[in-house]
């Protein structure tokens, strides 16, 4: 079998919980003769490189691409996917894929899975839950709703939703995730560890309380010193050591959550009660949690972290919340203590009567917690439990395409006759006779055999452009030419669109011009998926201006707060526009193609986007999108909001939350970047050698938090 296996974290490089779930999983399905292909990004390099860790385990280091149109998560996941499609035409489609839903790694790569014919088609792709940013970011007090921080969360909900499959280290994660997957679709299978198999050491430093891992919110360290502060203002003596920790950047208070307690219990420091040990190498935290009393994981939410299988599987006792899948290998008494936020002096009162045990009584307890690690994480447990789930999972015939958020479509009293598989293409036409060539053109090499195309003459004035109707009437093959009195872009759109005759309708303006294989590859999808009523794809600008516009699958709340999608280019079902969708004159100054989308949407229409630039929009001096000014679209949304008032109600919170941490969304237009003048500072300090010359330049190190200070604002 050929196994693919997608991570941002694997050693040496880095450390962690997915760097090690990696590095477990890897050696497991090697060790069983599959053949291992793992996937890390590397901005130390410029070109792909393949390395041979073991026999069967192949590492895959790639470069993220310069892409200026998007930003660094979603760079990486859309560098990821064209990796992966060189890597099959070279080796061949991998029979497993799987990937971590952390950063939205697998969007991209799900989404042309889903997408583009013939992509990854004969893998099954699943994804094994870890540390979804969207849920603990909240925990961690971080700026949820910040761009680009926000998109990355829609995209790790994305991946989970669209994956063949989730795997979670616990079920406590999944009790809490509350993603759109069904539950034959949702399997628990534990962390994978290659268990010690001597006798764990019975020997410990009387009265080490050891908390070891990262210093955060998420993690309970705020909490945890909270509960011994009470103590030691009673003249407690507990001693805590603190291994790890590493830099975390506390956004409530903008400082380093390392030098925010270290100056809030500096007392305790001198006093001798409260120690940091920093970061220890690999090799040596087996020889320092060794001497350890008791290892403490007061985390306030979490999923199965390898601090606990390691403790465990050492002998030692554990004290945790039950707010983490950890509960799940612990029993009360038997193989570790657990301790509930919730009850008041829980954690003292559990804390105490680890303290108090005897020396026998410690000997068994980490007896059992080895057993405990053995019985239900080691490789051999684990990985028959996995192959059970990938040979009864493997990928389903697909007919609904998978939405995050999905709504009940609006249902209608009668459908509209249609001309089965023929596509109506719309082109609202005045005086555009300098282009409309061009446009028309681009449509013929399409290469359709059952298509039509209707334009429709706003009462063009400009000579021209008449006389370019005369020379185009009779001589384009499929081209009929509607002519009226001068009403308006909506207007004309919308008489163009009842004229159609086709299941399928599109609009292209005449100053536009798309791919030659935008409209098959659209149609593919809306014939392949019984729930999909639009596509679009991603907009190449041209003539004034010159860049990439990434457009987004359309769904709330972002679409509420700014347009995602090329919603006068897009390709859709007719009778889900003509019911739902047609555009509103009232927006006379523009939007009413984006009004089109948003109640189309808000009638559970789903819109899907293909992530390639198929159609070129042209940019010129007099056209309606650049007489576009700050007042005249602050007055578009206000009618927006007014029209859809039920809907913005629905995501009021996350409508609101988003303003609030980025301003008027009428500034921004791409959630995959960060906003001002630092927005693509993120790039170099992600997996590259600037990260580690941080961790060893002071100086570095202070301009690195000046900048995490300046966009936090």
């Amino acid at each position: 079998m050929n196994f693919w296996l997608l991570t941002t974290e694997y050693p040496p490089q880095s450390g962690g919980g997915i760097s090690t779930y990696c590095y477990h999983t890897a050696r497991m399905m090697a060790q069983k003769g599959h053949q291992v292909f793992v996937f890390v990004p590397s901005n130390c390099i410029k070109k792909l490189e393949i390395t041979q860790q073991d026999t069967d385990i192949k590492i895959l280091s790639y470069p993220v691409e310069d892409l200026p149109f998007l930003g660094y998560e979603a760079a990486l996941s859309f560098t990821l996917s064209n990796v992966l499609k060189s890597t099959a035409e070279q080796f061949g489609d991998p029979d497993f894929i799987e990937a971590q839903e952390y950063n939205g790694l697998a969007y991209y790569s799900l989404q042309r899975k889903w997408l583009e014919k013939g992509y990854l088609e004969k893998s099954s792709f699943f994804v094994t839950a870890h540390a979804p940013g969207f849920l603990y970011l909240d925990y961690n007090q971080a700026p949820t709703h910040k761009l680009p921080a926000f998109w990355t969360g829609e995209m790790e909900r994305s991946v989970l939703t669209t994956a063949d499959f989730v795997i979670s280290p616990s079920q406590y994660l999944l009790d809490i995730l509350n993603i759109n997957v069904s539950s034959q679709r949702q399997v628990v299978v534990h962390n994978p560890f290659e268990s010690l198999k001597s006798t764990p050491s019975t020997s410990h430093t009387t009265g080490d309380i050891v908390f070891f891992g990262k210093l955060t919110a998420q993690k309970g360290a705020l909490k945890l010193l909270e509960y011994l502060e009470v103590e030691w203002k009673k003249g407690a003596k507990y001693r805590l050591s603190v291994i790890g920790g590493g830099d975390h950047y506390f956004y409530p208070l903008m400082m380093d959550m390392g030098q925010y307690v270290k100056y809030k219990y500096s007392n305790r420091i001198k006093e001798g009660l409260l120690k940091f040990e920093g970061h220890i190498a690999p090799e040596d935290i087996n020889t320092r949690l060794a001497k350890a009393h008791v290892v403490v994981v007061p985390s306030i939410v979490d999923n199965l972290p390898y601090t606990v299988v390691e403790a465990m599987n050492l002998g030692k006792i554990v004290l945790a919340s039950v707010d983490g899948g950890h509960k799940e290998l612990i029993e009360r008494g038997r193989t570790g203590y657990l301790f509930d936020h919730n009850k008041n002096g829980d954690f003292i009162h559990q804390l105490d009567a680890i303290l108090s045990l005897e020396n026998q009584d410690i000997i068994n307890i980490g007896q059992e917690a080895q057993k405990a690690i053995i019985t239900k994480c080691s490789y051999e447990v684990v990985y028959k439990q996995k192959m059970d789930v990938l040979n009864k999972l493997k990928s389903p015939t697909k007919h609904i395409f998978p939405v995050v958020r999905p709504r009940s479509k609006t249902k209608v009293s009668h459908t509209l006759p249609i001309d089965t598989g023929k596509l109506s293409v719309i082109i609202p036409y005045y005086n555009m006779g300098e282009y409309v060539d061009e446009a028309i053109n681009s449509i013929i090499e399409n290469k359709l055999t059952n298509y039509e195309i209707i334009l429709v003459n706003d009462g063009s004035t400009d000579k021209k452009s008449q006389d370019k109707l005369l020379e185009l009437d009779g001589r384009v093959e499929h081209l009929t030419i509607h002519n009226k009195e001068n009403t308006g872009l909506s207007n004309t759109r919308n008489i163009g669109a009842k004229m159609a005759k086709g299941e399928y309708l599109a609009f292209l303006d005449p100053d536009d011009f798309i791919e030659p294989d935008y409209y098959s590859k659209a149609l593919y999808i809306l014939n392949k998926y019984s729930n999909i009523s639009f596509v679009g794809c991603w907009a190449q600008y041209f003539g004034m201006k010159n860049y990439i516009w990434p457009a987004f699958n359309p769904e709330p709340p972002y679409i509420l707060a700014h347009n995602m999608i090329n919603s006068s280019a897009l390709i859709m079902k007719k009778d889900d526009f003509l019911n739902f969708g047609t555009n509103d004159p009232t927006f006379i100054y523009g939007m009413e193609d984006y009004d089109s989308v948003i109640s189309m949407v808000k009638n559970g229409c789903v819109g899907v986007v293909l992530p390639e630039c198929l159609w070129n929009y042209r940019i010129r001096k007099n056209s309606l999108a650049q007489s576009f000014n700050k007042y005249s679209k602050e007055y578009l949304y206000r009618l927006l909001t007014r029209k859809h008032a039920e809907f913005y109600a629905e995501y009021a919170e996350e409508v609101i939350n988003l303003m609030n941490s980025n301003g008027s969304s009428i500034n921004y237009d791409n959630p995959s970047k960060r906003l001002g003048f630092f927005h693509d500072i993120n790039v170099p300090f992600k997996n590259s050698k600037w990260v580690e010359r941080a961790k060893t330049n002071k100086f570095l190190r202070n301009i690195a938090k000046i900048i995490l200070k300046y966009m936090s604002r």
